[in-house]
């Protein structure tokens, strides 16, 4: 049977909200007292509930996180560097993964059920009434990867056309005249910057896109796209993907192919993600500032849960061009 807080006031000695105050930061309890209460707890077992704290009005220390696909590189390795900070803060993440193609409406629904203190949102669409919902339900949230259009929440996001801008330099740099894109599900907000970065800077240089294609930010998609591509009648001398998942896919196909990278095709990707920096890809990408946008997006958070009521922010983290082997 679970062990409840009677339990540990019964063989304690005390009254149950003696229980309580041992258990809640800054309550009124002598030190001796609470110590004995607390060695009593850990020897049955117990372990307040969360829940019940949090409809007396405490909070219960839980961030929803969601995200997307966790077989995605970015999207494991976000949440990996995400967790370590919620952690840091003393604060607990609570998973709510949102596949592509699923409404995010109903994960948050779920999460708000257990009273999290906030939401850190790095996939699905967010509209401002849901955002809105969500802060009035006493959850602010930050949205990770995206702008929200309208306002009603913090954004934290990397630059995506600046960072494009860099490759579109690069390709120019380094003499690329035939050059393809590969992108991501054309409705991501991600995919819409970056392509559009892109092709405004390559008509910067009088330069533009030879063949568009569509990807799902995997692997595997990245090598179908690239052999399609690589076998085709006007071959590119470059290959910009949308994310490293598909540049390293991109990678591979040319190499199966029997094509030198970077001499025969130039292969870009974005993110760099730690696989991008591996031997066999040594990947030329636009390093996505995680570390930096978890700092960003919990500082902005915590100080919503602190109480703030400002006007909402973005902010736009600079990215940076990782120079390696395949461009």
């Amino acid at each position: 049977m679970r062990v409840t807080a009677d339990d540990v006031a019964a063989r304690a000695g005390v009254s149950r909200s003696a229980v309580s105050r041992a258990f809640t930061e800054g309550a009124s309890i002598q030190p001796d007292k609470r110590a004995h209460i607390l060695a009593v707890a850990d020897d049955l077992g117990y372990r307040p509930n969360l829940m019940a704290r949090s409809l007396t009005g405490g909070a219960t220390g839980l961030i929803a996180v969601v995200v997307g696909s966790l077989s995605s590189p970015y999207e494991s390795w976000f949440l990996d560097i995400l967790s370590q900070g919620i952690r840091s803060r003393g604060l607990w993440p609570l998973l709510v993964p949102v596949s592509p193609g699923q409404e995010i409406e109903p994960a948050l629904d779920h999460a708000l059920a257990y009273q999290v203190d906030g939401a850190v949102i790095a996939a699905g669409s967010v509209n401002q009434k849901l955002a809105e919902r969500c802060t009035a339900n006493g959850a602010p949230i930050v949205v990770v990867g995206r702008v929200l259009d309208g306002g009603g929440a913090d954004s934290v996001c990397c630059d995506n056309r600046a960072g494009m801008a860099m490759v579109a330099d690069r390709l120019v740099a380094t003499g690329r005249s035939r050059i393809a894109w590969i992108g991501g599900r054309a409705d991501t907000f991600s995919n819409v910057e970056r392509f559009d970065g892109l092709t405004a800077a390559l008509a910067g240089h009088g330069r533009s896109l030879t063949e568009m294609r569509s990807g799902d930010y995997s692997t595997d998609s990245g090598m179908v796209q690239a052999l399609a591509l690589l076998t085709g009648p006007d071959r590119p001398d470059a290959i910009v993907c949308g994310n490293d998942a598909m540049a390293i896919g991109a990678v591979a196909a040319a190499r199966r192919l029997g094509l030198r990278v970077p001499e025969d095709v130039g292969i870009c990707g974005f993110d760099d993600i730690p696989a991008a920096a591996w031997e066999p890809f040594s990947l030329t990408t636009v390093a996505n500032p995680v570390v930096e946008t978890v700092r960003a997006s919990l500082d902005l958070l915590t100080r919503r849960i602190a109480g703030e009521t400002a006007a909402s922010f973005t902010i736009r983290l600079p990215p940076t061009l990782r120079i390696r082997q395949s461009l």
